[in-house]
This record gives structure tokens, sequence and C-alpha cells, in this order.
């Protein structure tokens, strides 16, 4: 997975939020931690995992969402399959990745995060059960939002990269769903969404 590629795209979508909405010199660090602890609920309850309650505890990785189109000036509707499971694990991506262009990283940088993840050094980060993995995510976040320190940050995204191996997604299919969010992204600000 490019992480370079990610913080450089997620940044240009950010900007043009910022520069759109008038939030010049607004420190939006707290909206956007708050965004991801929501965000992170989504996609746990669509891991569903955890809800020894329920007899329904296989992740939802299949689902129906109407999408519109314009053709020749006439907005048509129709339904395409997704996959919600990863749909939530980007939407997280997103909050992580802006959150990560907030407080650029030293020494090194995205590059090394990019070096980390290639050469699988995320086996620190990778508890033995998802529900553990989501704990140490929430608690990465908190841990960030507490001391804004790099290795905070750092645990965080290396983290959550390894939980998106445990719910089986590819480095390919997250950089894929995330090229699509974020031309989604983009579409809505030329909508004023």
């Amino acid at each position: 997975m490019n992480l370079t590629k990610l913080f450089e795209m997620q940044k240009v979508l950010d900007d043009r939020i910022v520069a759109e909405k008038g939030l010049q010199g607004v420190d939006l660090l707290d909206k956007k931690i708050l965004a991801l602890l929501t965000e992170l609920g989504e996609l746990s309850n669509e891991y569903r995992g955890f809800k020894f309650w329920s007899e329904e505890q296989e992740p939802r990785t299949t689902s129906m969402k109407l999408v519109s189109y314009e053709v020749n000036g006439e907005l048509i509707n129709k339904a395409e399959p997704y996959n919600p499971l990863l749909e939530e694990y980007v939407d997280c991506l997103h909050f992580i990745l802006s959150i990560g262009n907030d407080r650029p990283l030293n020494v090194g940088g995205f590059e090394l995060l990019d070096k980390q993840v290639i050469s699988h050094n995320i086996n620190v980060y990778t508890e033995n059960s998802i529900t553990k993995q989501f704990n140490c995510i929430f608690k990465n976040i908190t841990d960030y939002k507490n001391d804004y320190e790099q290795e905070s940050y750092e645990g965080l995204i290396l983290r959550f990269i390894s939980l998106g191996e445990m719910l089986g997604f590819t480095t390919d299919q997250i950089e894929q769903a995330y090229f699509e969010k974020n031309k989604i992204n983009h579409e809505r600000q030329d909508t004023n969404y």
C-alpha cells in the first residue's frame, strides 16, 4: 500500500474542504478524532463478531445501495452491490490520514510508515482477535488525543492496517476502495454535500 500517495490525496481533499467551507485557521483535530471514533464504531458494527448476544455474527460484506447517475441530463437511480465492511474501513482510513496530515510525522515521515507496512513490521501491532484489535485501536485514538505523540499516531495507523488484514482485505482492495471513496467525497463537495 502506498500510504504516501493516500496521505497526499487526502490532503488535497482536506484542503479543498477547508477552503470551500471557510475553515482556514480552524483547528479541526477534535472533530476529526470524534469522526474517526464514530466511523470506527460503524466499522465494528458491520464486523459484528463481538455481538455475542446475536445469532448474526458474520461480517456484513455484501449489500446493495442506490447510486444516482446523470445521463444526458436525466437522473438515473440504480441499485449496485457493495461491501459495507470495506466501505466503513475506508471511511476510517480517510480520517486517520486526515489526522496524520494535521500533525505531519518527523524523521522519515509517511515514507517510513510505507516501509514499515511493506516490511510487515505491523505484526507488533496485531492482537490475537479482531475484537481485541478494535479495542486497541480505540485506545490508540485516545492515546493520540491525549498526547499528540508521533509514536501514538504510528501505532494507530499500523494497528489499523493490521485490522484490515485481519478483516481479510488486501492492500490493493483497500487502495482501490480509498480511491473510489475519495472520488465520491470530491463529488459531494461539488454538490454542496
